[in-house]
Protein backbone atom coordinates (compact mmCIF):
# COMPACT_ATOMS: atom_id res chain seq x y z
CA UNK A 1 0.00 0.00 0.00
CA UNK A 2 1.66 2.97 -1.27
CA UNK A 3 0.85 6.54 -0.15
CA UNK A 4 0.91 9.23 -2.30
CA UNK A 5 2.64 12.40 -1.26
CA UNK A 6 -0.61 14.87 -2.10
CA UNK A 7 -2.69 12.21 0.16
CA UNK A 8 -0.15 12.51 2.95
CA UNK A 9 -0.27 16.61 3.33
CA UNK A 10 -3.84 16.29 2.94
CA UNK A 11 -3.66 13.82 6.12
CA UNK A 12 -1.25 15.99 8.01
CA UNK A 13 -3.02 19.01 7.18
CA UNK A 14 -6.48 17.49 8.39
CA UNK A 15 -5.03 16.08 11.85
CA UNK A 16 -2.86 19.98 12.68
CA UNK A 17 -6.36 21.73 11.87
CA UNK A 18 -8.72 19.60 14.60
CA UNK A 19 -5.69 19.92 16.70
CA UNK A 20 -5.37 23.39 16.71
CA UNK A 21 -9.19 24.22 16.96
CA UNK A 22 -9.64 23.58 21.04
CA UNK A 23 -5.92 25.52 21.56
CA UNK A 24 -7.57 28.62 19.76
CA UNK A 25 -11.08 27.55 21.66
CA UNK A 26 -9.15 28.56 24.61
CA UNK A 27 -8.29 32.32 23.35
CA UNK A 28 -11.81 33.16 22.74
CA UNK A 29 -13.47 32.26 26.59
CA UNK A 30 -15.50 35.31 27.42
CA UNK A 31 -15.26 36.50 31.49
CA UNK A 32 -17.89 35.88 33.35
CA UNK A 33 -20.66 38.77 33.73
CA UNK A 34 -22.57 37.25 36.87
CA UNK A 35 -21.60 34.33 39.99
CA UNK A 36 -23.61 32.65 42.25
CA UNK A 37 -23.29 34.82 45.00
CA UNK A 38 -26.00 37.03 43.19
CA UNK A 39 -26.04 40.57 42.59
CA UNK A 40 -23.83 43.46 45.09
CA UNK A 41 -26.24 45.81 45.35
CA UNK A 42 -29.13 44.61 46.93
CA UNK A 43 -32.82 45.99 45.91
CA UNK A 44 -36.48 46.48 47.26
CA UNK A 45 -39.69 47.17 45.74
CA UNK A 46 -41.66 50.73 45.89
CA UNK A 47 -45.20 51.13 45.47
CA UNK A 48 -46.77 54.67 45.40
CA UNK A 49 -50.59 55.19 45.42
CA UNK A 50 -52.98 58.21 45.40
CA UNK A 51 -55.82 59.92 45.24
CA UNK A 52 -56.31 61.60 43.27
CA UNK A 53 -54.15 59.09 40.50
CA UNK A 54 -51.58 60.32 38.00
CA UNK A 55 -49.57 62.56 39.72
CA UNK A 56 -45.58 62.74 39.53
CA UNK A 57 -43.72 61.12 41.59
CA UNK A 58 -39.73 61.71 42.39
CA UNK A 59 -37.44 59.57 44.14
CA UNK A 60 -33.90 61.81 44.79
CA UNK A 61 -35.20 63.73 42.36
CA UNK A 62 -35.16 61.62 39.61
CA UNK A 63 -38.78 61.06 37.72
CA UNK A 64 -39.63 57.62 38.49
CA UNK A 65 -43.56 57.76 36.50
CA UNK A 66 -46.51 58.74 37.20
CA UNK A 67 -49.09 57.29 40.43
CA UNK A 68 -49.98 54.46 40.88
CA UNK A 69 -45.89 53.26 40.74
CA UNK A 70 -46.14 49.20 41.55
CA UNK A 71 -43.08 47.32 42.48
CA UNK A 72 -40.46 49.79 41.07
CA UNK A 73 -37.14 47.79 42.04
CA UNK A 74 -35.03 50.77 43.50
CA UNK A 75 -31.69 50.49 45.65
CA UNK A 76 -32.34 49.75 49.39
CA UNK A 77 -31.34 52.34 51.88
CA UNK A 78 -32.65 56.03 52.44
CA UNK A 79 -34.57 57.82 49.86
CA UNK A 80 -36.30 60.96 49.41
CA UNK A 81 -39.38 60.72 47.85
CA UNK A 82 -41.65 63.45 46.32
CA UNK A 83 -45.17 63.25 45.23
CA UNK A 84 -47.26 66.69 44.14
CA UNK A 85 -44.61 68.88 46.33
CA UNK A 86 -44.72 66.80 49.20
CA UNK A 87 -41.70 65.09 50.03
CA UNK A 88 -40.80 62.17 52.93
CA UNK A 89 -37.68 60.19 54.05
CA UNK A 90 -38.25 57.11 53.30
CA UNK A 91 -36.18 53.81 53.86
CA UNK A 92 -36.47 51.06 51.57
CA UNK A 93 -35.71 47.48 53.10
CA UNK A 94 -33.58 45.12 50.94
CA UNK A 95 -35.13 42.59 49.36
CA UNK A 96 -38.80 43.65 50.73
CA UNK A 97 -41.82 45.49 49.84
CA UNK A 98 -42.61 49.27 50.92
CA UNK A 99 -45.74 50.73 49.98
CA UNK A 100 -46.86 54.15 50.63
CA UNK A 101 -49.98 56.22 49.62
CA UNK A 102 -50.39 59.82 48.75
CA UNK A 103 -53.91 61.00 50.64
CA UNK A 104 -54.49 64.78 51.45
CA UNK A 105 -51.34 65.62 50.93
CA UNK A 106 -49.85 63.17 53.28
CA UNK A 107 -47.14 60.55 52.73
CA UNK A 108 -48.29 57.53 54.60
CA UNK A 109 -46.48 53.69 54.71
CA UNK A 110 -49.00 51.28 54.61
CA UNK A 111 -47.94 48.38 56.87
CA UNK A 112 -47.35 45.12 55.09
CA UNK A 113 -49.85 42.44 56.48
CA UNK A 114 -48.59 39.37 57.95
CA UNK A 115 -50.00 35.99 57.61
CA UNK A 116 -51.93 35.10 60.80
CA UNK A 117 -50.11 32.31 62.66
CA UNK A 118 -52.25 30.06 65.15
CA UNK A 119 -49.84 29.71 68.52
CA UNK A 120 -52.47 27.20 70.31
CA UNK A 121 -53.59 24.27 67.81
CA UNK A 122 -55.71 22.66 70.69
CA UNK A 123 -57.91 25.90 70.47
CA UNK A 124 -58.92 25.73 67.06
CA UNK A 125 -59.58 21.74 67.39
CA UNK A 126 -61.86 22.81 70.41
CA UNK A 127 -63.80 25.67 68.41
CA UNK A 128 -64.25 23.02 65.74
CA UNK A 129 -65.78 20.55 67.80
CA UNK A 130 -67.99 23.05 69.72
CA UNK A 131 -69.63 24.24 66.45
CA UNK A 132 -71.00 20.61 65.25
CA UNK A 133 -74.69 20.75 64.89
CA UNK A 134 -76.52 18.97 67.41
CA UNK A 135 -80.00 17.12 66.43
CA UNK A 136 -82.89 19.90 67.70
CA UNK A 137 -85.95 18.56 69.28
CA UNK A 138 -87.84 19.70 65.87
CA UNK A 139 -85.75 16.66 64.36
CA UNK A 140 -86.89 14.60 67.07
CA UNK A 141 -90.51 15.48 66.67
CA UNK A 142 -90.39 14.82 62.70
CA UNK A 143 -89.36 11.37 63.30
CA UNK A 144 -92.05 10.43 65.37
CA UNK A 145 -94.75 8.56 63.31
CA UNK A 146 -97.61 10.79 65.51
CA UNK A 147 -96.13 14.33 64.72
CA UNK A 148 -99.17 15.69 62.61
CA UNK A 149 -97.45 16.63 58.80
CA UNK A 150 -96.11 13.30 58.77
CA UNK A 151 -100.47 11.66 60.20
CA UNK A 152 -102.86 12.77 57.73
CA UNK A 153 -104.92 12.41 60.72
CA UNK A 154 -103.49 15.28 62.34
CA UNK A 155 -101.86 15.10 66.23
CA UNK A 156 -103.04 12.68 68.34
CA UNK A 157 -102.95 13.36 71.75
CA UNK A 158 -101.58 10.44 73.76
Amino acid sequence: MKIRPNSFTFFVFVIVFLMMQPFAAFSELIAPTRTLNGPQTLTGLLSVFSEPPALPVLLDGVDIGKTPVILKEVASGAHTLQVKGTEKEITVPPGKSLQLSFFKDVLIIIPEKKPHVSTNPKSEEKKKQETKPEKSNRNKEQENPLYWPMNPLGPIAE
